[in-house]
């Protein structure tokens, strides 16, 4: 069973990896739009940590975890997605 926590990370992780290989020049020019595009529409940190929150307060379930880890993103040179 997925944690809330391992939920919360992954989707995170996700947004992260679409940031390296939107930036990756060494990947087809396609794969590098299509990253981009699906970044442009992918939630933030911010986004996440307000979604996880709203969903505590308001119905008390627990899908996502407002407590985000910074070493989530160790492997991911340009960090989690922001903006």
């Amino acid at each position: 069973m997925t944690t809330p926590s391992e939920r919360t990370r992954n989707i995170l992780q996700a947004g992260a990896f679409l940031k390296e290989v939107r930036a990756d020049a060494s990947l087809p020019q396609r794969v590098r739009n299509e990253a981009n595009r699906l970044l442009r529409h992918y939630p933030t940190t911010k986004d996440v940590e307000m979604l996880a929150m709203i969903e505590a307060n308001s119905i008390g379930s627990n899908f996502l975890t407002p407590q985000l880890d910074p070493a989530w993103y160790e492997s991911y040179h340009l960090g989690p997605h922001t903006s």
